[in-house]
């Protein structure tokens, strides 16, 4: 009798940790090169979403220093 197959969300769960768990045991160059290809595939839309997002954080934190 074959085996049950795994769910999509199972699969990309594993994945995910699996990832999480390269990324703490990276380097520093290993990672400030991650990033840096990261950005390079990063569209323009997706650039200015994330900087309006860290802005958004940012401000937040300094309301809270206030």
């Amino acid at each position: 009798m074959p085996r049950k197959r795994k769910s999509n969300l199972s699969q990309s769960s594993n994945k995910a940790r699996t990832m999480k768990i390269a990324r703490f045991n990276e380097t520093f160059p290993q990672a400030k090169l991650r990033r840096l290809e990261h950005l390079e595939r990063e569209t323009p839309e997706q650039s200015q979403v994330n900087y309006m997002a860290s802005q958004r954080a940012t401000e937040t934190v300094e309301d809270r220093l206030i």
